[in-house]
């Protein structure tokens, strides 16, 4: 007989139930255990902590909120109009006439016109302007807004810093003050006020690009430190002021590159050079300039140890100032009374601080070492061969320089 054996009866499942019922309760009994298990651990083996030696969480400093907001710009940023009602009152035009002769055994000739700008430096009349706006001319003119027109003196001019002093009658101008150049910053806002191409009282607005930017202007045989602005400086701002937002001045604006794709690069001669030079013309009608008796180049011979920067002394005249002070051909200035000279420009800005007869103490290198010698100043004569040791970029025409 064939054995059969049938699953499907009440006993067979009842068997089967109960085993997953076991099976499940020793599954919970197996994860409660281990939780009792980890408690006691961790009561146990947890430290007990004294309140007391809990140290307190070191105080929160409180911040100004104000600390970390952008800073605004001064008061005086915005009030540019401001500054300009101060200043635009001062600003003239300069207007020279020019004979040319056409023949020169006949009295005929053609007249030229050039027109630029001015400063008015005194309540009675005092006006600088640059010397190549009344170079040669023979009638000068003044235009002062609302006021008229005048004829104007040329009290003195000097063509090394491009500079000339003139006069007209009158009192009672309006007229500005001049800044410590020293003191001006890169970056710092300043306006360009002029008159380019004959538009008068135009204000333009800038920063100042660099200081003591070495120049030296076509036709003059020095070169002197300028103060280098991205405020618009066209043909006609000659001679007019660059200003900060104090409304003092910082420079008088004299020229700028003019080269195909090349903008915002205009030159003011320092205001601290010009008040110098104010100085002598209208004492003397001309600057009274130090004198060593050299001839120079910039050092720039990074080969040798000592030192990096200085003024080379190519040659020393015999029986000039710098020759009985000592100096010989190839020593390098590099101080003058412990102000550093790192190049040309800056010995020329230094010796204006100084007169003829004037004594200094002058720092120099001779074969790697450093020495001092004192120097008496005699004073620059009236004539003196163009130094050639100051070359112009061969590359670059006197054109490319708008005055």
């Amino acid at each position: 007989m064939e054995r059969r054996y049938d699953y499907d009866t009440k006993s067979n499942r009842g068997g089967f139930w109960s085993f997953i019922g076991y099976l499940s309760f020793g599954i919970l009994g197996l994860f409660l255990g281990a939780a009792i298990v980890y408690g006691l651990f961790s009561f146990y083996l947890t430290p007990v902590v004294d309140e007391e030696t809990i140290p307190e969480p070191d105080p929160v400093e409180e911040k100004d909120v104000t600390e970390e907001a952008p800073l605004p710009f001064p008061e005086k940023f915005s009030d540019i109009p401001g500054v300009v009602e101060q200043v635009m009152p001062s600003v003239v035009g300069v207007s020279s006439r020019i004979d040319i002769d056409i023949f020169e055994d006949q009295d005929v000739s053609l007249e030229q016109t050039e027109s630029a700008s001015g400063l008015i430096i005194s309540h009675d009349g005092y006006i600088i302007t640059n010397q190549h706006v009344i170079a040669e001319a023979a009638e000068i003119k003044v235009v002062i807004p609302d006021q008229g027109l005048y004829l104007a003196e040329v009290i003195g001019s000097d063509a090394m810093t491009d500079l000339a002093l003139l006069r007209i009658e009158a009192s009672g101008l309006d007229y500005v003050s001049f800044a410590d150049s020293e003191k001006s910053r890169v970056g710092e806002t300043v306006l360009a006020i002029g008159n380019p191409l004959g538009l008068q009282q135009t204000v333009t607005a800038g920063i100042i690009s660099a200081l003591e930017r070495q120049v030296r202007i076509p036709g003059t045989e020095y070169a002197y430190t300028f103060v280098q602005t991205d405020a618009v400086v066209n043909p006609g701002n000659s001679g007019g002021p660059l200003v900060n937002l104090e409304g003092e001045v910082v420079g008088i604006n004299t020229a700028k590159i003019a080269l195909a794709g090349i903008e915002g690069i205009g030159f003011s001669v320092p205001s601290n050079t010009v008040e110098r030079v104010i100085i002598d013309l209208k004492e003397y009608g001309r600057v009274l300039r130090p004198h060593m008796g050299v001839l120079i180049e910039d050092w720039l011979d990074y080969d040798e140890p000592e030192p990096d920067m200085g003024v080379h002394l190519v040659e020393v005249a015999p029986g000039s100032p710098a020759d009985e002070a000592g100096l010989r051909d190839g020593d390098i200035i590099v101080a003058i009374d412990d102000q550093r000279i790192d190049y040309i420009a800056q010995l020329f800005d230094q010796m204006l601080a100084y007169y003829p007869d004037d004594t200094a103490t002058i720092t120099f290198f001779r074969n790697g070492e450093e020495r001092e010698t004192t120097l008496t100043f005699d004073e620059r004569p009236d004539e003196m061969p163009e130094d050639p040791f100051i070359p112009e970029d061969p590359e670059e025409d006197e054109e490319d320089i708008e005055e």
